[in-house]
């Protein structure tokens, strides 16, 4: 959890805290998915995964498709980079999920790019008033925006609820899946006891 704090302040503060948790939350799931799905028919105590990487690594694909969707090209290669760079660590160490850091960082990226704001130029009039758009950005976000760049929350390709309607849509529509914020709050209060970790490892 300590690369939480590396990541740069605009990410939560200018893309917006709903985002950024969504994207958390999410890419926890696709990358627990992921890594169950890449260890079909090995389960054993080295096969399971612990740990808050796959969500890290969402927050990293919500930062690159702002940064695509900011026209960023050169910050979002140096993301990709870093990402690339991670999947090759994997391989030369042993017990890190790679498809478990792969799926949180397409889960990540999916919430940024369609419930992350667009961005429009800064300078331009509204139509309807006749006004200026003033730009009241922070300072940090509007360094990897760039100038003449403004965030534009209402050129969302969906609406954030929509992406919990969804979730919820699922959840009522399969019995099994109405557990799931039970099994949630089981596993953050003792964990262990829903997995049969402790059992495996003991």
């Amino acid at each position: 959890l300590r690369a939480l704090l590396t990541l740069p302040s605009w990410l939560e503060n200018g893309i917006g805290k709903g985002v950024y948790l969504s994207a958390y939350l999410v890419a926890i799931v696709t990358g627990n998915i992921a890594h169950t799905f890449s260890s079909l028919g090995y389960l054993s105590a080295s096969s399971l995964s612990i740990g808050a990487s796959g969500g890290i690594l969402g927050l990293y694909g919500l930062m690159l498709a702002s940064l695509m969707k900011m026209g960023n090209a050169l910050a979002a290669s140096s993301v990709l980079k870093q990402m690339i760079w991670l999947i090759g660590f994997g391989f030369l160490v042993p017990n890190v999920s790679n498809a478990g850091h792969i799926g949180g960082f397409i889960g990540g990226w999916l919430v940024g790019y369609l419930f992350g704001p667009g961005y429009m130029n800064a300078f331009s009039r509204d139509k309807g008033t006749g006004r200026y758009y003033v730009d009241r950005v922070d300072e940090d976000f509007r360094l990897v925006m760039g100038p003449g760049i403004l965030p534009d929350y209402g050129r969302a390709i969906f609406p954030l609820k929509y992406l919990y309607m969804g979730i919820a849509a699922v959840m009522l529509s399969r019995p099994e899946m109405r557990m799931i914020p039970w099994a949630i709050w089981k596993g953050m209060t003792e964990p262990g006891t829903m997995s049969g970790i402790r059992s495996l490892i003991s």
